[in-house]
């Protein structure tokens, strides 16, 4: 919303700078987006055209002799339109254009003091300019009083304040509403809106009549002007409305679009000539098609409102003439020839406005108020006033009575406020007489009966509702600088929950293990929801948007995976092979029906981790390196896994360099390389993946940690080299000799595998490195006693046999 401060002077009292007040409406109102001087050139004067001849040395060039009321001077202008006769606008030597300072000089020869103007030269936008000048000077009435101040005349001496509002604060889409809130912000008060005009004998009812056939239409004005004349529109009409930002284009046109401003209620004006005489109100047909004034062919559905009307009173067909709220139609323009027309004055259900303006692409400062709502309340004020300035300005007269249906009035709301109330939200006293006070600044009703302020809210402010939404309004024009800093009193300690606890740890830990976080869309395309296919089946569907906003982000991801691969992929077109990155999402399927939301953390590895270049040594990503990450991360959020061969994984991983995550026998996650085909489709260096469910960590109870007593007697370390299938698992060999002797046994440790001639083809030789730790000391005799009943076990349950 732009706010024109010399308009907003005539509305309510202001004893402030522009500035001033940009500034302080951000503290009391809304946010200021921008302040600026519609027109900020100084030097610039009204002169008259005495001679204007062709330049000698050029074909386009005059040689103008100009009087400017101080003297006559000469100046060379290069427009078309320029003549003897025709008043200008004068940039006088010294004057700063937005384009440059101005200054005597020579044209081809020629002296020239001073510059005559276009309006697109004082810096007014290309798009408000008529159309006679877009490329020429700009001239000016016969009536302008040469020597005097151009920018005043044109009354663009303005100063335009922008304001960035919220979507509840509809009454600030008007020049009265926001004279209210200034009104509040300084008590100054407000000027009245002063008008009247004469209608004739003649009713309106006798041109038109109305019929309302759709409960989305809340009430519907309209009145019929005659004897218009179609002219250009007074120099204040036209400054207000480039100051808000709005195109002058005809008397008729500017003064709806005036009206629009001033009261935030939008008003169409129909050629009654190419109107029938009964309107009505209706949905629209599906399929139903219709010319919009931008002359477009628009397809309308049953949830659109549309403006008709009846040519042949015989019939029940009607034509569409305005798609409600949002564009007019072309068949009822106004245009030059123009000399009666029919005003409608209207308020639409916001819902389907918007519905519709989304739809078709269209949204105008008509729609745009529509969708936030319109106060019933002043659609007859707003029609009447803009009966008044087409007397005025377009010599109009205006038929007798409007032609109303639906709601013509809606009653205040009551709200009943304590000062306790007020100071259990704020956290400070403020008195119940200026509570009172604050709501008669804002131009409510309010009074004080026994201890409690009684406040009715009027229609126009339609985002108050509840008693939170005054008490927000006591803060703003109380000042939000007078509220104490006070932290909310609380009876109990805050602390993270056991599931913020884990997630915490589990970031915390891959960052400091030199991973990076990343986060990204949990929409992905159909083709990368069926991929990675391990954690999830073909009974796990997935969930697709019914309007998606492109095809690539149409499904809710199954798995990170392919997000991640992306990110990969980014990353390695612009030569960073070397990656480690994880992130903390969530996944989404349906199982039978239901929705299932998932919170999973994934990562993917690729390239050089640990370089020594001058040893030329370099630590390539691998399985294992992934694989110990992991282990990292369980051991920090006291989790224990295994690992075993993933049985049927996805056609996008290594078919002999995956693992499946196991926690309480349950799969929870894999890890695995990504296949070849999978890093040349990517165009991909390499890579390693992993996946795991943290809801099913997050429901683990918590473990108690139990103190074990540090032995005083040093540990055993044995080293043994095991022959064993070749296709049998060491995870389970690893797990078998754990529990041979779980008290004594503190670690093992793989470090060696063999296989070749010297053993059977079938089989493999492992070695171990086991550490044996005990309370009491570790004899000879006992060692050996432990480790035959571990060869033992061994043998019984896997047949491995000690290397010879």
């Amino acid at each position: 919303m732009k706010v024109s401060y010399n308009w907003l002077k005539e509305l309510v009292n202001i004893e402030v700078s522009p500035k001033k007040l940009s500034d302080e409406m951000s503290l009391y109102s809304v946010e200021v987006e921008a302040f600026s001087e519609l027109v900020g050139v100084k030097g610039l004067v009204i002169g008259y055209v005495e001679t204007c001849e062709m330049h000698p040395n050029s074909d386009h060039l005059h040689i103008c002799t100009v009087n400017v009321g101080t003297d006559v001077r000469q100046i060379v202008c290069g427009a078309p339109n320029v003549a003897a006769g025709e008043k200008v606008i004068v940039a006088m030597p010294g004057c700063k254009l937005p384009g440059g300072e101005i200054k005597e000089s020579k044209v081809r020869g020629v002296e020239s003091r001073g510059m005559l103007c276009s309006l697109q030269e004082l810096g007014i936008e290309n798009k408000f300019v008529e159309a006679q000048y877009q490329n020429g000077i700009y001239l000016l009435p016969s009536t302008a009083p040469i020597g005097e101040d151009a920018v005043e005349y044109l009354q663009y001496n303005d100063y335009v304040i922008e304001l960035g509002l919220t979507p509840n604060r509809m009454d600030l889409l008007s020049m009265l509403g926001v004279a209210n809130d200034v009104n509040a912000m300084y008590n100054t008060g407000l000027k009245p809106l002063e008008y009247s005009f004469v209608e004739s004998e003649k009713p309106a009812s006798s041109e038109i009549d109305v019929e309302v056939l759709t409960t989305t239409c809340y009430a519907y004005n309209a009145r019929v002007v005659e004897n218009i004349k179609i002219k250009e529109s007074p120099q204040f009409i036209k400054a207000r409305l480039i100051a808000s930002g709005i195109r002058p284009i005809n008397n008729v046109v500017d003064i709806t679009n005036y009206v629009l401003m001033l009261f935030g209620q939008p008003l169409h004006a129909f050629d009654k000539d190419k109107l029938g005489k009964k309107i009505v109100v209706r949905r629209a047909k599906d399929d139903e098609v219709t010319t919009t004034l931008d002359d477009i062919e628009r397809k309308l559905n049953h949830h659109d409102i549309v403006i008709t009307d009846n040519i042949d009173p015989s019939s029940e067909d009607t034509r569409i003439v305005c798609i409600a709220g949002v564009m007019g139609c072309s068949n009822t323009e106004v245009t030059n020839e123009t000399t009666s027309v029919v005003l409608e004055s209207a308020v639409f259900r916001p819902l389907s406005v918007r519905r519709t303006s989304s739809k078709l692409g269209l949204r105008s400062e008509s729609s745009v108020r529509f969708e936030r709502g319109v106060d019933v309340n002043r659609t007859k004020t707003a029609i009447d006033y803009a009966c008044y300035l087409l007397t005025k300005y377009a010599d109009a007269t205006v038929l007798k009575g409007t032609v109303s249906k639906g709601t013509s009035y809606i009653e205040p709301r009551p709200f009943k406020i304590t000062e306790k109330y007020v100071e259990d939200y704020l956290g400070i006293h403020i008195s119940k007489e200026e509570i009172n006070a604050i709501f008669k600044r804002l131009s409510f009703e309010s009074e004080i009966i026994d201890n409690e302020v009684l406040v009715k809210v009027p229609n126009r402010r339609l985002d108050i509702t509840i008693n939170q939404d005054l008490v927000e309004e006591i803060a703003r024009i109380h000042g939000y600088n007078k509220l104490n800093e006070t932290l909310p009193k609380m009876s109990v300690s805050g602390s993270l929950t056991p599931i913020q606890k884990i997630r915490k740890n589990i970031l915390h830990t891959l960052s400091t293990l030199g991973l990076n976080e990343v986060i990204t869309y949990s929409l992905v395309n159909p083709k990368e929801s069926e991929q990675f296919k391990v954690l999830y089946n073909d009974e796990c569907k997935p969930i697709s948007l019914i309007y998606p906003i492109t095809e690539e982000h149409s499904v809710l991801r199954r798995t990170l995976i392919p997000s991640l691969i992306n990110v990969a992929a980014y990353n390695n077109a612009r030569k960073i092979s070397d990656l480690t990155i994880f992130e903390i999402g969530k996944r989404y399927f349906k199982l039978e029906n239901e929705n299932v939301e998932q919170t999973c953390v994934s990562g993917y590895l690729s390239g050089v981790v640990n370089s020594t270049l001058w040893k030329n040594n370099l630590e390539q990503v691998d399985f294992f390196y992934v694989k110990g990450i992991l282990e990292e991360m369980f051991k920090n959020i006291n989790i224990e896994v295994k690992y075993q061969t993933l049985e049927n994984p996805s056609s996008e991983l290594h078919p002999s360099r995956s693992a499946s995550i196991l926690y309480k026998g349950k799969q929870i996650g894999f890890l695995a390389a990504l296949h070849p085909k999978t890093i040349k489709e990517n165009d991909l260096a390499n890579g390693y993946v992993f996946e795991i469910i943290l809801d099913e960590i997050f429901n683990k109870e918590p473990e108690v940690i139990k103190y074990k007593q540090i032995t005083k007697f040093p540990s055993v370390e044995r080293d043994f080299a095991f022959v064993m299938d070749i296709n049998q698992p060491v995870g389970e060999v690893i797990d078998a000799i754990y529990s041979s002797d779980k008290q004594c046994i503190k670690s093992v440790e793989v470090f060696d595998v063999y296989i070749g001639e010297k053993i059977d083809p079938t089989k493999k030789s492992v070695a171990f490195r086991i550490v044996m730790e005990s309370n009491e000391q570790l004899t000879d005799e006992i060692i050996n006693n432990k480790v035959k009943r571990l060869l033992n076990g061994l043998k019984y349950r896997y047949n491995i046999e000690l290397r010879q």
